[in-house]
């Protein structure tokens, strides 16, 4: 099977000739920080020293080539930052440097911290020991995709084109959307002005459903699935209770599930951290298609359980190796009957990408991650051995 052939196949329940896999290709959570890629590399013998960084506040890397052949990746992100032409290079970490778009002017302050401020005056810092950027208020994020201009959305299209007929990739588009938020206030007023968030998410809809129907005219023969990224659980359990998600949340999914599956080809690919196997099947029931990071280090979310009741109507993309408890902390061999395990119990019958729960950290062993990636490829070969 092509890589392509591959990711559709699992994405609709069917086994393929073995289990895909996904490094970077989906959510951003699905990728790899700048400095454990770059030492990924010098671990494998390949050219080293600069990294290409498409998520400012994450440090993820653009994973290359030679890494998707080596590994056997399935799975590409077709996103804004994918056109961008011109890129600075920055010393963020000692022994590496980092190439960003041109024009953020990040500045080095006397001691050894990055400072970034935005179009609108929002500040963001990487202090010097930290691994991240943050923003100074603690609640913003900054996207390095430019905006959605027609001319912008041509160029997208034109790459989405050429990596589909130059390569046998599955390619996503990873463009945001959600209805949720992690923000105090948000929640707050869910409880106390419901009827004024309910008018809010019920625009946000309007937009989502304009905004990818503009996305979907560019790129919707290239591309299979629509990635929106919405927090929805903590360590212990969901941020709000079932029944609150249901009646505020569930149904502006559902509107934009129904517009999608209609009038696209694509599925719904929902990236939600935390411990929402009390969501979980009303996600289904709304048009969800594919869930990440499947964090099973969080309270409920045992991956055995969640196959047996979810599997055959959720896509797992995700749960492969358990980045809080696993990859950073185990031996190379661990990791390996880690991941075999994993492979074992979310496999079987289709409906499993392989990706490791969130971001590969900074610190990573890159044994370790060249362990969970070979051992995915060679136990995820259907018939799975069980």
């Amino acid at each position: 099977m092509t890589s392509r052939e591959r990711v559709l196949t699992a994405c609709a329940h069917r086994q393929p000739d073995r289990v895909p896999i996904d490094l970077g290709g989906g959510s951003g959570a699905s990728g790899i920080h700048v400095l454990a890629y770059d030492r990924l590399r010098a671990h494998l013998g390949l050219a080293h020293g600069t990294v290409r960084c498409n998520d400012l506040m994450q440090q993820l890397a653009v994973v290359e080539g030679d890494i998707y052949e080596r590994f056997g990746l399935d799975v590409m992100a077709i996103d804004g930052t994918c056109v961008l032409r011109d890129w600075e290079t920055y010393p963020l970490f000692d022994g590496l440097r980092v190439e960003l778009p041109a024009g953020l002017d990040l500045q080095r302050q006397a001691d050894g911290e990055w400072r970034f401020q935005d179009a609108a005056g929002r500040l963001y810092r990487k202090p010097t020991r930290s691994y991240y950027f943050d923003a100074a208020d603690g609640m913003g994020w900054h996207n390095l995709s430019p905006a959605l201009t027609d001319e912008v959305l041509e160029q997208i299209r034109e790459r989405a084109a050429t990596l589909y007929r130059e390569t046998d990739l599955a390619l996503t588009a990873r463009f945001g959307g959600g209805f949720s938020s992690h923000h105090p206030r948000f929640l707050m007023d869910l409880v106390l002005e419901p009827a004024r968030v309910e008018d809010e998410l019920a625009r946000r809809c309007d937009q989502l459903i304009a905004h990818y129907g503009r996305i979907h005219q560019a790129i919707g023969d290239f591309t299979f699935c629509a990635v929106f990224a919405d927090d929805l659980g903590t360590q212990q359990g969901p941020m709000m209770s079932p029944d609150l998600f249901g009646c505020a949340i569930a149904p502006h999914y559902r509107r934009f599930t129904d517009w999608l599956h209609q009038h696209t080809n694509w599925q719904l690919h929902l990236h939600s951290c935390g411990a929402i196997e009390p969501l979980m099947a009303t996600l289904a029931d709304v048009g969800v298609d594919i869930l990440n990071p499947i964090q099973t280090s969080a309270a409920g979310m045992d991956p055995a359980e969640l196959k047996r009741k979810y599997g055959h109507r959720l896509t797992f993309w995700g749960g492969g190796c358990d980045t809080q408890r696993v990859l950073g902390f185990a031996s190379p061999d661990e990791v390996a009957d880690h991941v075999r395990e994993r492979v074992a119990i979310l496999a079987p019958g289709g409906g499993f990408v392989f990706n490791q729960v969130h971001v590969v950290q900074a610190t990573v062993d890159p044994a370790s991650i060249e362990a969970m990636l070979d051992t995915a490829r060679a136990s995820g070969v259907y018939p799975i051995r069980v």
